[in-house]
Formats: C-alpha cells, sequence, structure tokens
C-alpha cells in the first residue's frame, strides 16, 4: 500500500511542514518569493495572493507575517539593501597603513553592495522608487544615516591615527563611489558578475590617496 494513502496526502504533508517551519526561516522564504515577483511584475502588479502561492503558504498564513505589500516590501529593502557590516578595522597601532585601512574597507564594501541579492533589490529600487517614496524615505532614515554615520565615525579614527586631513573624513560617501558607479553600470548593461581585480584595485589606490597624511 502506497504510505500516502494512509493520510499523509500532499496537503497534509505540506501542511505539517509549514508549522514545522520557525518564523525566521518562514519569512526568509515570503521575501525570497517577494523579491521575485516584484522584479518579474513590478511593484504595482504584484499580489499578495502571488507572493504568498509562490512562497508555498496560504494568504492567510501570508498576511500572519505581513499586514501589506508595501510592508513585504520594506522588509525586503531592510534586508536586502542595508550598507554592509563594517565589522572591526585594523588595529590602530604602530605600523598601521593607510593601505590596510583601505584594503580592509574596500573588500568590505564590494563583498556587500556587489552581491547578486543587492544588485536586484537596487534594480527594482530604481524601477519602483516614485511609486513608493514612503519606503524610500524610510529607508534613507533608518539605513543609509546609520550606517554612514559608523563609516564617519570608521573613517575619522583611522584618519586621526594616519594623520591625515582628507575630504573623506568630512564626507565619507565619497568612500561607497566607486563601488555605487560599479553597480549602476552592471545594472545598465546587465552584468551582475562581481567587479574586476583592476577596480578594487584602483578603488584601494583612491582611498589610500585620500587617506595618506599629506606634506
Amino acid at each position: 500500500m502506497n504510505v500516502m494513502s494512509l493520510g499523509e496526502g500532499p496537503g497534509l504533508s505540506c501542511t505539517r511542514q509549514r508549522q514545522r517551519l520557525p518564523s525566521d526561516v518562514r519569512v526568509r522564504q515570503i521575501l525570497d518569493a517577494a523579491q521575485l515577483e516584484f522584479s518579474e511584475r513590478g511593484f504595482a502588479a504584484a499580489r499578495m495572493d502571488d507572493i504568498a502561492r509562490r512562497s508555498g503558504l496560504s494568504k492567510g498564513g501570508l498576511y500572519a507575517h505581513f499586514a501589506s505589500k508595501d510592508e513585504v516590501f520594506e522588509a525586503l529593502l531592510t534586508r536586502s539593501l542595508r550598507l554592509p557590516d563594517l565589522g572591526d578595522p585594523p588595529p590602530l597601532q604602530s605600523g598601521t597603513t593607510a593601505r590596510e585601512v583601505a584594503q580592509w574597507l574596500v573588500e568590505r564594501l564590494h563583498a556587500s553592495l556587489s552581491h547578486p541579492d543587492t544588485l536586484a533589490t537596487f534594480r527594482l529600487l530604481m524601477a519602483e522608487g516614485e511609486r513608493v517614496p514612503h519606503l524610500i524615505d524610510a529607508w534613507h532614515r533608518q539605513l543609509i544615516e546609520p550606517h554612514l554615520a559608523l563609516l564617519h565615525e570608521t573613517l575619522g579614527r583611522a584618519g586621526a591615527w594616519l594623520g591625515s586631513r582628507s575630504v573623506l573624513l568630512r564626507e565619507p560617501w565619497l568612500a561607497l563611489a566607486p563601488v555605487v558607479h560599479l553597480m549602476v553600470m552592471q545594472l545598465i548593461f546587465g552584468r551582475v558578475s562581481a567587479p574586476g581585480r583592476e577596480a578594487r584595485e584602483a578603488h584601494v589606490a583612491l582611498l589610500i590617496e585620500l587617506l595618506s597624511p599629506r606634506e
């Protein structure tokens, strides 16, 4: 006898699987599904029904996690478009060089901002930003500004140690400019691969010049 006939039909199996999934895993699946729906249909045309179906949930199951499509989009932006966690910079001690600081920062920025998921969401943001300006404003206040403040603090400490008076210490967004440029070029020309060694080395060289003390 087929084991399915003993009450383990597809619907029951799917229900039991849903019940076993932790909330954070289920939310991740929903956001993965939403990213595909938004990318394929655009924000306005995407429906909660379609997001639920793609994530393997009933509509009620989806609403148990998110109250609206705006809320799903906001969670997706929060997850995918956060600036990198810079972590701990190289120890500022005798012998620390501008190159060490620059290489650490470039590695962190490129690893995060060049990730395919980040590029996909950035493309969506560029296409749909005018439709949901309140979400873009919230994303800027809650993510961009705090992370730029952290970058400003980190570069300030490194610059003070190195004896630099660079404009980079006053305008930390300049450190992001090369990798953001690469992101835009990748999106325009349809290439989403990681930037080559030459681009990273040029970014490092630029930061070294900006962080090095002047005579």
